[in-house]
């Protein structure tokens, strides 16, 4: 959407409603006149468990509606943009990675642009085949004149989707079989490195966990690392991927710092799966200390244990 005021006021103005305000429906704050569509690149959109699922989010006007904040290209920070129903057939995936994020909520998605291309499984971890019926929430579209004559901020408008139903198939083994067989071929390659990072981190079978860990150790460069890394965290069989990295922490393979962390982080996330964290506050803080506590301590081990092995 067209940017109505300089980028300076855009990036202060944005800060303090983000903090300040609350989103209410377009058809409350003068955004009626604009339309959030989403619809998947296939046709019709039938996938396979774990395949990339790439959609189109679109925004129509038929005058400016202000500033528009899409998602990148990459998730980011936007954690509630799509629903699904059934709700208890997937899962966020972002849910899953216990590491602390730091930056801004909003980072690069304050957008020109009225077309965004994503990945569905960004957000959504489907767990079982079936039809799902999807939609999607912008809840930042700012009006234009984002001041009113009180000189208060006005609400963000929040806008919905259309309804895209998507349908995933039943588990097909031969499929999975050559779909690893194709990423790591990608893998081996800078030109398609990136993309193939993404596709391993959601195709989510004990095979590829075992993948994502390996190629997480051999490529230690930006962004596959850190793709590689959260396909880790989100995968259903994350100990087969930590089983994968504590053979290699024995053997002489390269061991990053980020690597041993990693590792730390799912042992420590094993030892608490049964202990979520407090809503109440002081309680909260204590079951962070002793968190926080317990990966210093297994990272300090799995450090020395690198340190001793054979080089």
């Amino acid at each position: 959407m067209r940017i109505a005021v300089s980028a300076v006021l855009t990036v202060a103005v944005a800060g303090w409603m983000f903090a300040q305000q609350k989103s209410v429906s377009g058809s409350e704050n003068g955004c009626s006149n604009a339309v959030l569509h989403l619809r998947c690149l296939r046709q019709p959109p039938v996938f396979h468990r774990g395949e990339v699922i790439q959609a189109k989010l679109s925004l129509a006007s038929n005058r400016q509606a202000g500033l528009t904040a899409l998602p990148g290209t990459r998730r980011g920070f936007f954690r509630e943009i799509f629903v699904w129903e059934p709700e208890k057939d997937a899962v966020d995936p972002f849910t899953l990675d216990p590491r602390i994020r730091v930056g801004d909520q909003l980072g690069s998605g304050w957008s020109e642009e009225k077309a965004r291309e994503i990945e569905v499984n960004e957000w959504v971890q489907f767990r079982r085949p079936g039809r799902y019926v999807l939609h999607a929430i912008l809840k930042r579209i700012v009006p234009e004149q984002p001041m009113g004559k009180d000189r208060k901020p006005k609400p963000w408008c929040e806008l919905r989707s259309n309804n895209e139903t998507v349908e995933i198939l039943p588990p097909d083994a031969r499929w999975e079989v050559a779909e690893l067989a194709r990423i790591d071929r990608l893998l081996e390659s800078s030109a398609t490195r990136c993309a193939a990072a993404s596709a391993l981190r959601y195709l989510n079978t004990p095979e590829a966990a075992v993948a994502l860990a390996r190629w997480y150790l051999r490529l230690t460069g930006e962004p596959e690392n850190s793709e590689l890394a959260k396909g880790i965290f989100e995968s259903q069989h994350a100990s087969g991927a930590q089983a994968e990295l504590e053979k290699a922490l024995r053997s002489a393979v390269p061991f990053t710092e980020n690597a041993l962390g990693t590792l730390a982080l799912l042992e420590v996330r094993n030892q608490f799966v049964n202990r979520p964290r407090p809503s109440e506050p002081k309680a909260a803080s204590a079951w962070s200390r002793e968190y926080w506590a317990l990966f210093d301590s297994v990272k300090a081990k799995y450090t020395s244990m690198a340190t001793r092995r054979p080089h």
